[in-house]
């Protein structure tokens, strides 16, 4: 059984008196990608209501008519979070025109990496969602089933690099466990430190490991890099009783 958390609440039929129209999954979904926005920036414990409505451009009534509470609307944010990174995960390993066992590592390691501003901000969001997980079992287990379902992934590309004689004498679960090590330190890195190396060369520094790793002749072949996109949005000053996201997150792709 899977032990995913459900994000998909059913959606009431009407609006709540007073609101503009918007008792849909599109204003659903609106409010999620707003909490998730500012937890990455504020921190869970750092965000309230009336700041996610403003954000997302609706009323405070309409959160309240979406989500039960505070406390519903966060660790329902967090899960929508994951969906959106299983789905991600998902796409890739669909991709038709990326097959060879290379391609797929190299697109993996992508995965790993914060490329673009949306990347920043969930490197952000899931260390609140580790902290989250700590007194949550729903959110402990989602967030252990996609470690497994990226662990499986990579391990699965080294065993067809194996067969196919593309890598040799590698063990493919060390191997995968190894690599999620090592992206989980490159983006610690890329995120909090200013002296860390640039994108581009913490993502060739990691495809020159791996590549060693698995006894594979040449660099992964990675597609460019896509635009990061604006910078994210950066914490406001701190205020009372405000309390701002840890600064030394760790990524989903690599743990």
């Amino acid at each position: 059984m899977s032990n995913r958390i459900d994000t998909t609440a059913p959606t009431p039929r009407t609006d709540p008196p007073g609101t503009a129209p918007g008792g849909s999954t599109g204003a659903r979904e609106a409010i999620l990608r707003a909490a998730v926005e500012l937890i990455a920036r504020d921190g869970f414990d750092g965000v309230r209501l009336a700041e996610i409505a403003g954000h997302a451009g609706v009323s405070t009534a309409l959160v309240h008519y979406h989500f039960t509470g505070r406390d519903r609307l966060l660790t329902d944010a967090l899960a929508y979070s994951l969906a959106r990174a299983e789905a991600r995960l998902e796409a890739r390993a669909d991709d038709a025109d990326r097959d060879t066992p290379a391609e797929r590592l190299a697109d993996l390691v992508d995965f790993g990496l914060p490329l673009t501003r949306d990347d920043v901000l969930e490197c952000r969001l899931w260390s609140e969602l580790e902290i989250r997980s700590t007194r949550s079992a729903p959110l402990a287990d989602a967030l252990a089933e996609l470690r497994r379902g990226i662990l499986n992934r990579l391990a699965a590309v080294v065993v067809d690099g194996l067969d196919r004689g593309d890598f040799r004498d590698c063990d493919p679960h060390e191997t995968a466990t190894v690599a999620m090590a090592l992206l989980d330190g490159l983006t610690n890195r890329l995120i909090t430190d200013p002296a860390a190396p640039s994108l581009d060369d913490a993502r060739r520094m990691a495809g020159r490991q791996l590549a060693l790793a698995i006894g594979y002749s040449g660099e992964l072949p990675f597609q460019p890099l896509p635009d990061p996109g604006p910078p994210p949005p950066q914490p406001p000053p701190t205020r009372t009783g405000r309390r701002r996201a840890p600064r030394a997150p760790s990524h989903p792709a690599a743990t």
